[in-house]
């Protein structure tokens, strides 16, 4: 009887030893788990403080990541509104050639203010680029760069081959078209009205927004 409940102790004793390794050899990974991330995190950050260069990009690609998830699609249904677009603008193309104003009346617009600095911009850009695209026969596009280095700008559309046209301002924007942020959107209806605004980076390309542009 005793041996047989040694018997039985040996086991169990052994059962918690054999708990106890699994337990500790999970610790151990969960440690080194964190150690990883912590090295990762650390390098991310010194790179961000000595290759200043590439916090722009970096931050417009994991932003990018952000819109990709669906969390941030353009809801237009909730924004229209009757508010009347001032045409008053004045913009310059890539080339340096003035807009003429009168040519927008009438058409709907998908109007985009952005710089080359903003990771948000650079994230919703290629959405943009591919809903331009799709619906660029039905909307006109004024992608509004407000970098000081116009050449900047112009290059880096060049080497993404986006195929919209930008423009610069030239002096102020309207009333109408005020801005807190960027990137900053507008929708403007064929009958003038403001449809939709939108100050922050969001999911343009989709099927219930490009149905709603193809619909003013």
């Amino acid at each position: 009887m005793i041996l047989a409940q040694s018997g039985e102790v040996r086991k169990r004793w052994k059962k918690l030893n054999f708990s106890f390794a699994i337990e500790g050899t999970m610790a151990v990974k969960i440690h080194i788990g964190k150690r990883v991330l912590d090295i990762i995190l650390i390098g991310f950050i010194l790179l961000m403080v000595f290759f200043p260069g590439i916090r722009t990009p970096v931050m417009g690609f994991a932003q990018r990541a952000l819109l990709q998830t669906g969390l941030f699609n353009a809801s237009a249904e909730k924004n229209l509104s009757s508010a009347t677009f001032d045409y008053q603008l004045r913009l310059s193309d890539a080339e340096g050639q003035p807009l003429n104003p009168d040519l927008l009346k009438g058409k709907t617009l998908f109007i985009n203010v952005w710089a080359t600095w903003c990771p948000p911009c650079l994230a919703e850009m290629p959405d943009i680029a591919e809903l331009y695209q799709q619906v660029g026969g039905n909307a006109t596009f004024l992608m509004i760069s407000v970098d000081r280095d116009r050449e900047k700008a112009r290059r880096w559309i060049e080497k993404k081959q986006y195929a919209f046209p930008i423009y610069f301002v030239e002096g102020r924007l309207p009333s109408t078209l005020s801005y807190q942020a960027i990137p900053t959107t507008w929708v403007i209806g064929s009958d003038a009205t403001i449809r939709y605004q939108h100050s922050g980076m969001a999911q343009y390309n989709t099927k219930a927004f490009r149905d709603f542009l193809q619909s003013l």
